[in-house]
This record gives structure tokens, C-alpha cells and sequence, in this order.
């Protein structure tokens, strides 16, 4: 039986990592996104006042779910691809 590359686990491995790293990384971000000063955070402290729109920051974060959307499909089609691989690989073995 032939033996599996391991630059296929290894790839399949450090893809698996950085999906879950990427996942944690947009919920730390939502929770930034939670705590950063808003209008919404300061009605809740009863704080009342006019914050400027740049303060939304609706183009930074349209840019942020556009890259982890990205990111999430790119790789997952990679983990796909690598068990692809990975299977294919034994078939022949």
C-alpha cells in the first residue's frame, strides 16, 4: 500500500487551521464591532449626542464579511480539493 504525501495532510491539516482561525477571527471581530462606540451603545448608557457617520464604519466592515466570504469559499473548496486528493490517492494504492 502506497503511502499517503504527507504535503497532502500537512496542506489538509494547516487548511483545517486556518478555517477555524478564520472563523474565530470574524467573531472577534463581531464582538469588536459590538463594543465599538456607536449610536446604539451609547442609547443603552443613555448617552444622548450626534456621532458623525464616519463612526458606522459600514465601509470597513462590507469590506470584512466581502473577505471572510472569500476566505470561508476559498477554503473550504481547498479542504475539498485535498481530500479529493487524498482519497484519489489511496484508490490507487
Amino acid at each position: 500500500m502506497k503511502k499517503v504525501s504527507p504535503f497532502i495532510k500537512g496542506m489538509l491539516i494547516f487548511n483545517t487551521l486556518i478555517f477555524a482561525l478564520t472563523l474565530i477571527d470574524f467573531l472577534a471581530l463581531h464582538d469588536i464591532g459590538k463594543d465599538y462606540l456607536s449610536s446604539e451603545t451609547l442609547e443603552v448608557l443613555g448617552i444622548s449626542t450626534a456621532l458623525p457617520a464616519w463612526t458606522a464604519t459600514e465601509g470597513e466592515w462590507q469590506i470584512l464579511t466581502i473577505s471572510f466570504v472569500l476566505r470561508v469559499l476559498f477554503l473550504l473548496s481547498n479542504i475539498f480539493l485535498l481530500w479529493y486528493l487524498l482519497r484519489k490517492e489511496e484508490k490507487v494504492s
